[in-house]
């Protein structure tokens, strides 16, 4: 306060003293206190709010696999990268993956004259003119789009638009880098896996020149499964961004301690139902789920632990039903597997959880309750808001990775928890 008098005249001081304080019947000093304090008062009534948002949103976003403006990229180019996937016939988050690995999602082609899909040996052998370095218009950008997704299929032409198989897209990438005769594991390749969890950190990369060092960058791979996540969620945002990252931030922390005063008298991971709600059936995006390889690794519970009042197929990216609770409900995981988190700017959440035989997607959540890594069945991993809400079901897909399919998720439900769909 001291220091806030030093900036006021000593003739406005002495003004106060002689014609305002007497009718105040105040000190100057004191009034001046007063003063001082509201002004300060007023400052922290303004800058909190703002210095909660911005500090709640710089939280979040250490949470995204792709950047804000990434994620812009991929929403605005999806229907147009949809497209391009469909005529070459490759799956649809192809384009946007190889743009990732090659140009960042950036319209600019780099000084390499490869242009923003790498197109190393078109350029090399002649085949097209240098792509000059600088910002790309949309025509042009859609035109690369093509090109390197034609590539891609010439490298790998056993793929295809409605391709789910993990190690033949892991392998038809590795190609993409390292050429269609490349006898390399696509799982020890760093320009396929870097990234994707622990065990995937900081790759060492040759490029096509010989040179070696280690990627910073995600890896092909882990940008699929995240693009994939991203969108088979909606784009609108349930709240103005400025308000969304508090908001989640907040919701989180209150549904850690649902989930501890829940759990904090464990009785041990559910014992799962012999009876399921249905045998595996087909349809034109889901397959029939078998019933062969080990017990222990298929999913076993429902992800949510109580009957549901709603549910429907869903066909798209990740095929599966949306499980719809009466109310706000945990969601658990319905196996034994590695977790892993897929976190967008929509305020949608989503939860992969793998093992040797299976992998499971939880979309749609409001909430992280575990994080990567080695995770049991029956731990909670996030929640939902149940009916009337923007978080108000799960998504639950089962992919089998025998069949290299995503197949039916009510056959691995257990009566008690069905669905009311047929």
């Amino acid at each position: 306060m001291e220091a806030l008098l030093g900036f006021i005249p000593e003739w406005f001081k002495e003004w106060i003293q002689v014609y305002i304080a007497p009718y105040l019947h105040l000190e100057v000093r004191h009034l001046l206190g007063i003063l001082g304090r509201g002004i300060l008062d007023t400052i922290l009534f303004l800058t909190l709010p703002i210095t909660l948002s911005y500090s709640s949103q710089s939280v979040w976003q250490t949470r995204y696999t792709l950047t804000s403006e990434q994620q812009q990229q991929v929403q605005q180019w999806a229907s147009v990268a949809n497209l391009i996937a469909y005529t070459e016939d490759v799956p649809p988050v192809v384009p946007l993956v190889l743009w990732y690995k090659e140009g960042g999602l950036r319209a600019e082609n780099p000084a390499n004259c490869e242009g923003i899909m790498g197109l190393y040996t078109a350029v090399k052998t002649g085949q097209h003119p240098c792509f000059p370095p600088g910002d790309v218009v949309p025509r042009d950008v859609k035109y690369q789009l093509q090109m390197g997704t034609r590539v891609f299929k010439d490298y790998c032409p056993q793929i295809s638009y409605t391709t789910t198989d993990p190690e033949l897209l892991k392998r038809c990438y590795l190609y993409y880098n390292a050429g269609p005769r490349s006898r390399s594991n696509p799982n020890n390749a760093a320009y396929v896996m870097n990234g994707y969890d622990a065990a995937h950190q900081e790759m060492i990369h040759t490029d096509i020149e010989g040179r070696a060092y280690r990627l910073q960058v995600l890896g092909a791979w882990p940008v699929h499964l995240a693009i994939q996540a991203q969108l088979s969620h909606s784009d609108l945002l349930p709240a103005p961004r400025a308000l969304l990252a508090p908001a989640m931030l907040l919701q989180e922390a209150l549904d850690r301690l649902w989930s501890y005063q829940e759990t904090r008298q464990p009785s041990g991971t559910p014992a799962p139902a012999l009876d399921r709600c249905r045998k595996p059936q087909a349809n034109a995006c889901l397959s029939a789920a078998s019933s062969a390889g080990r017990a222990e690794l298929r999913p076993v519970l429902s992800p949510l632990l109580q009957a549901t009042i709603g549910g429907s197929l869903v066909c798209g990216l990740l095929p599966g039903v949306e499980l719809l609770p009466a109310e706000p409900a945990l969601v658990v995981a319905p196996m034994d597997g590695s977790l892993m988190r897929y976190t967008d700017q929509s305020g949608k959440l989503a939860v992969l959880i793998e093992n040797e035989e299976w992998s499971v997607w939880l979309l749609g959540l409001r909430s992280y309750l575990a994080a990567p890594g080695t995770i049991a069945a029956g731990t909670p991993v996030g929640a939902v808001s149940g009916v009337d809400s923007d978080w108000a079901a799960v998504h639950y897909a089962v992919y089998d990775k025998r069949q290299a399919a995503f197949v039916d998720p009510i056959a691995f439900l257990p009566v008690g928890t069905c669905p009311p769909v047929q």
